[in-house]
C-alpha cells in the first residue's frame, strides 16, 4: 500500500496522508469485488486461474450466506466459545482456606439446575432472546439465587454473519480445489489462504467485541458494571458464593489440619488452633455436626452433608470436627462393626466409619476412679482424659494378659473375653463399664504382672535346659530328663508355685560336663599317641623349627585348649563351639592329619618323595598272602625307579 500512494499521490502535501488512509479501504473493495487478489500484505491482478477460484468462493459465499440456520449454529457456537474462553477456567477459590468452587456455564433457553455445589452461569444473546427477558429471569430468581445470567447483547450482526459465510466459503473452496501443480494455481490458493486467514482474524475480533458488551446480573437484576466480562463475572461469582454457602463462614479456616493433629495427639481443646476457647461441642461446627449425626450417620455421608449447600466447608473443618469431638467423647465411631479406639480415627478412615452421639455422661468421681484404676495399671491419665485413656488401659491388660501365659510350657494365656466386649465399646459407654467391672480388673493386673514376671524368669533356665538336652543326646543320664522335660511341657507347669527345671538343668549339665571331659581326655591321649609317631620320623627331625610349625599352623594341628564348664551356661557355651560328635570327629581326624604332617615333612627334606598306599587285600591262605607279597613287591619295584617312595 505505501509503493500504491507513493505512485498515485500528485500532491504530497496535500493529498499524501488522505490517500495513505484511504488507500487500503479501496483495496479491500476491489479484493471484494474480485478485481485484485491478495497474497498475505501484497495485491496482484486476478490471473485466469485465481479468477476461478474467486468464482468458485463467491458461489459458495452466496449459498452460505443465505444458509440462516448453518449461519446461526455456528454464531452461537463461536459466541459460547469465546465466553468458555473468556471465564470457563476462571479459578474461583472461597474464604481464608481458599476452597476450590466449580463456574458451570449453561447455554440455551431453559434456566440450569440448581441446588448443587457449582456456581451457575446462565449465558444467553440477543439472537435467542432480548435482554427484557434476561433481566426478568435474574429479577424472579429472587435476591438469594446463586445462579448469574450473562447476556450478550446482538450487535454487528450483518458483519457478524458475512464473516461467518465468507470464512467457511474459504475453506471450502481450499479443500474443494485442493493443491495445484501450477504456478498461476499456487498463487490462487495462496491468495485464498489469505482471504481465509484474515476472515478468520477479523471473525475472531468481532466476535470479541461483541462478548465484551455482554451485561452482567445477580439474581435479582442487580448488574455487575465492572470493566470486562471476566471481572464482572469474578465479581458476580464471589457474590454468589455467599449466597450459596451462607453457613461456610463457621468453617472458613485454613487452620483446620491443625485441629485434626492436636485432636489425634490427645490435646484437651484441639480446637484452640482455630481460636476457640470453649467446650469442643460448642462451636459451630462441632455443635452442628452432633445435631446432624444425632443416632447414627456414615462418615461419607456426614462429609457430602456439609460439603452441599448452604455449608460449603472445607474436608478438613467436617473431619476436625468429627475428630474432635470422637477423641473428646462426644461421638462413638466404629468401622466394620469394630469400635475404633482413641487415636484410631483419622482422614482415611472418615468416609467407612459410622457415628453416633454419645450418650452416657461421666461424674467427677467417676473420672477421678477411673484415673486411679488406670494409674495402677501403668496407665498415664490426666484430668478429663479418662475416655482416651480407657482405650489405652484395656490395650494394657491384653497385652499383660498375652505375656501371662503362652505357647508350653507356660500355662494358657488368660481368658480376656470380658476385655473384648469392653473393647467392643466406645466412648463413655465404654469407661462406664470399665468402672462397673474394675475390681475384677483390678485383680486382673495384679495376678497378670505376676505371671509376666515369674514367665520371665523360668522361660530362659527352660530354655537353657532344651539346649542341654539337645546336646545330650545318646547320653543315659539324659533320658529320663527329656521324659521329666516332655511331662512339663505337656502339663504346663512351668510356672507351678516349686519350679521343677533347675535340679533337671544340673542334672543334665553334670553329664555333659563329664562327657566334655572325657571327651578332651581321648583327644589329648591320641594327639600325644600320633606327635611321639611323627617325632620319631626321619623327616621331622630334620627339618627346621620354623618349618615344623609352619606345617602345624597349616594343618590346624593343635592341643585342644581346656574349656570352662563351671557353670551351666559355660558348659552350653562350650557345646556350642564344638559338640561332642565335634570332639569324636576332631579326635578320628588326627591320624591323617599327622600323616599329613609326615608327608609334609619329607617333602621338605627329599621334594621329589613320593607318598603312595599299599592295596588293601583279604587273605585267606599262604596261598594268598605269597600273591599279595609278590603283586605288591613289583609294585614297589616299580614306583622306585620312578623316584623315592614313602608309604602311608
Amino acid at each position: 500500500t505505501e509503493a500504491l500512494a507513493d505512485l498515485m499521490v500528485r500532491d504530497l502535501a496535500q493529498d499524501g496522508a488522505a490517500l495513505r488512509a484511504r488507500l487500503p479501504e479501496l483495496l479491500e473493495e476491489l479484493v471484494a469485488a474480485g478485481t485484485l487478489m491478495k497474497l498475505d500484505n501484497e495485491y496482484g491482478l486476478q490471473t485466469r486461474e485465481s479468477s476461478d477460484w474467486d468464482a468458485e468462493f463467491r458461489n459458495r459465499q452466496n449459498r452460505l450466506t443465505s444458509d440462516l440456520t448453518s449461519i446461526s449454529s455456528k454464531r452461537a457456537q463461536l459466541l459460547g466459545e469465546a465466553v468458555q474462553s473468556a471465564v470457563g477456567r476462571m479459578r474461583l477459590v472461597h474464604g481464608d482456606c481458599k476452597e476450590p468452587r466449580r463456574l458451570a456455564l449453561e447455554f440455551g433457553a431453559d434456566a440450569p439446575p440448581s441446588g448443587d455445589r457449582d456456581i451457575r452461569l446462565w449465558v444467553r444473546d440477543g439472537w435467542g432472546a432480548d435482554e427484557s427477558t434476561a433481566l426478568a429471569d435474574a429479577r424472579a430468581a429472587g435476591p438469594d439465587s446463586p445462579t448469574i445470567h450473562v447476556f450478550v447483547p446482538k450487535s454487528r450482526a450483518d458483519a457478524l454473519a458475512r464473516l461467518i459465510a465468507t470464512l467457511d466459503a474459504a475453506t471450502e473452496t481450499l479443500e474443494y480445489k485442493g493443491v495445484p501443480a501450477t504456478a498461476e494455481g499456487i498463487e490462487a490458493r495462496q491468495g485464498m489462504e489469505t482471504r481465509r486467514a484474515d476472515a478468520e482474524n477479523n471473525l475472531r475480533a468481532l466476535v470479541g467485541q461483541i462478548i465484551d458488551r455482554a451485561k452482567v446480573f445477580q439474581g435479582g437484576g442487580n448488574e455487575r458494571l465492572e470493566s470486562a466480562l471476566p471481572k464482572k463475572v469474578e465479581a458476580a461469582a464471589n457474590a454468589s458464593l455467599a449466597r450459596l454457602f451462607y453457613q461456610f463462614d463457621d468453617a472458613d479456616d485454613p487452620r483446620w489440619g491443625r485441629v485434626i493433629e492436636r485432636a489425634r495427639g490427645g490435646a484437651e481443646h484441639p480446637l484452640e488452633a482455630v481460636d476457640h476457647r470453649g467446650k469442643t461441642e460448642e462451636h459451630p461446627v462441632c455443635a452442628a455436626v452432633l445435631t446432624w449425626v444425632g443416632s447414627g450417620k456414615r462418615g461419607r455421608d456426614v462429609r457430602s452433608h456439609f460439603s452441599d449447600p448452604p455449608f460449603g466447608w472445607p474436608r478438613d473443618a467436617i473431619d476436625g470436627g468429627l475428630i474432635s469431638l470422637f477423641e473428646s467423647g462426644y461421638l462413638r465411631a466404629s468401622a466394620n462393626g469394630v469400635a475404633l479406639s482413641p487415636r484410631g480415627l483419622d482422614q482415611s478412615k472418615v468416609p467407612s466409619t459410622d457415628f453416633r452421639v454419645e450418650i452416657a455422661t461421666i461424674s467427677a468421681r467417676q473420672r477421678l476412679q477411673a484415673r486411679k484404676l488406670f494409674q495402677n495399671a501403668g496407665i498415664d491419665c490426666k484430668r478429663d482424659e479418662e475416655v482416651t485413656a480407657a482405650g489405652h488401659f484395656l490395650a494394657k491388660l491384653v497385652e499383660l494378659a498375652a505375656t501371662a501365659g503362652g505357647e508350653p510350657p507356660l500355662p494358657e494365656p488368660p481368658d480376656i473375653r470380658h476385655l473384648t466386649e469392653l473393647q467392643s465399646l466406645v466412648g463413655n459407654e465404654q469407661l462406664v463399664s470399665i468402672l462397673e467391672r474394675s475390681a475384677e480388673l483390678a485383680d486382673n493386673v495384679e495376678t497378670w504382672t505376676r505371671a509376666r514376671e515369674l514367665a520371665g524368669q523360668r522361660l530362659p533356665v527352660f530354655q537353657r535346659l532344651q539346649a542341654l538336652l539337645r546336646h545330650a543326646d545318646g547320653l543315659n543320664a539324659a533320658a529320663d530328663v527329656e521324659l521329666q522335660t516332655a511331662a512339663i511341657v505337656k502339663g504346663r507347669r512351668l510356672l507351678d508355685p516349686s519350679d521343677p527345671v533347675p535340679p533337671l538343668a544340673a542334672t543334665v549339665a553334670d553329664a555333659l560336663r563329664a562327657a566334655v571331659a572325657r571327651a578332651h581326655e581321648r583327644y589329648g591321649e591320641t594327639f600325644d599317641q600320633e606327635w611321639r609317631r611323627l617325632a620319631s620320623t626321619e623327616s621331622w627331625q630334620r627339618i627346621e623349627q620354623e618349618d615344623r610349625d609352619d606345617i602345624l599352623q597349616r594343618l590346624h594341628i593343635e592341643m585342644a585348649p581346656t574349656e570352662a564348664t563351671g557353670t551351666e551356661q559355660e558348659v552350653l557355651d562350650t557345646l556350642d563351639r564344638v559338640s561332642l560328635d565335634g570332639w569324636r570327629t576332631r579326635t578320628l581326624a588326627l591320624p591323617q592329619l599327622f600323616a599329613h604332617a609326615r608327608a609334609a615333612a619329607d617333602k621338605l627334606v627329599e621334594p621329589k618323595i613320593r607318598h603312595i598306599k599299599l592295596e588293601g587285600a583279604t587273605l585267606r591262605t599262604p596261598e594268598d598272602v605269597a600273591a599279595w607279597i609278590d603283586s605288591t613287591n613289583e609294585d614297589l619295584l616299580n614306583q622306585v625307579k620312578q623316584g623315592p617312595i614313602a608309604i602311608g
